[in-house]
């Protein structure tokens, strides 16, 4: 007889969709706790750009929100190297752990790989940098090298962010050395949960309005102190800074842009990454995708 699974819940979708929300609620109804899955929330000190919400707990990694546990934020220094592989070693041990207090573990997040990594238990093992490559690569324009990794993994090319400079390089460096597009690298493991996808679904014009209205509230928080605060201790160039909000106030602080003009680039660059976080989820024929919180509900009271 094959061994039950444990039960696994994943809320995934675009930014500004509501998912930590669904997320907070689905928790209280079944004694669950959060595993945030969210590249930039990993980061100390990055808290306004990535819309973290809630007060520290007392686990310095963790944080509790509306009386939720939340794991995977604040993991690092904005200046520590963090990846997919160290995310998943983590989030694999916070759910065994999450399972073992007999609670329900629930991913909550929009890193599209992040979360493939743990559902479908990715092998990744790592390609080593090759720093000669990586130096030519990087000095070439960002549109030229863009245009050679869309032709050599266009799939990849759909669901990266073209302007960030650091991705497309490490994109197209691990596409070169391996021969295989950097997209189709992950292999699929032998799977450790038994998951059950909830996708949330926003009419587009309503999730642009949220986008808008998110990066206007995260100016009147301090968000423009939160990078030069980073700025001056850690610089600009540094991977975590290429992240969207902290890479176009960056460039109003070196004087590139005027701040109206760097805000409709925030805003601008969190719609176009929203709809590459659909375009990756919209892959996956197991996400059931909703847009109503009590059909969500019924579905996951189903599932447990």
């Amino acid at each position: 007889m094959t061994p039950q699974l444990p039960k696994l819940i994943a809320i995934v979708g675009p930014t500004a969709s509501g998912k930590t929300g669904l997320g907070i609620e689905i928790a209280k109804k079944v004694d669950g706790e959060v595993v945030s899955v969210d590249s930039r929330q990993v980061y100390r000190g990055m808290d306004i750009g990535t819309a973290k919400v809630g007060e520290v707990g007392k686990d310095r990694e963790g944080k509790t929100i509306d009386g939720i546990p939340h794991w995977g934020i604040d993991l690092v220094n904005p200046d520590e190297d963090y990846s997919v592989a160290d995310f998943k070693k983590y989030a694999e041990q916070k759910i065994e752990e999450i399972i073992k207090r007999k609670h329900v573990p629930i991913l909550v997040g929009g890193t599209g790989l992040w979360v493939s990594a743990i559902i479908n238990n990715f092998d990744l093992a790592k390609t080593p940098a090759d720093l000669k490559l990586r130096a030519e690569l990087s000095a070439r324009p960002i549109e030229d090298l863009f245009l050679e990794y869309k032709q050599l993994d266009p799939e990849g090319a759909e669901v990266i962010d073209k302007e960030n400079k650091r991705r497309v390089v490490r994109a197209l460096e691990v596409t070169k050395l391996t021969g295989r597009p950097f997209s189709q690298q992950q292999t699929k493991g032998e799977p450790k949960y038994d998951v059950h996808q909830i996708g949330i679904i926003v009419e587009r014009s309503i999730l642009n309005e949220r986008i808008n209205k998110r990066v206007d509230e995260m100016i009147a928080d301090g968000l423009v102190d939160e990078v030069r605060s980073l700025s001056d201790k850690y610089g600009c160039e540094i991977d975590s800074m290429t992240g969207i909000g902290y890479r176009q106030i960056c460039e109003f602080l070196e004087g590139k842009s005027t701040l109206a003009e760097a805000i409709e680039k925030v805003k601008k660059a969190t719609r176009q990454y929203a709809k590459r976080q659909m375009t990756w989820f919209k892959r996956d024929s197991r996400i059931h995708w909703m847009s109503d919180q009590e059909a969500a509900f019924n579905f996951v009271i189903g599932f447990l």
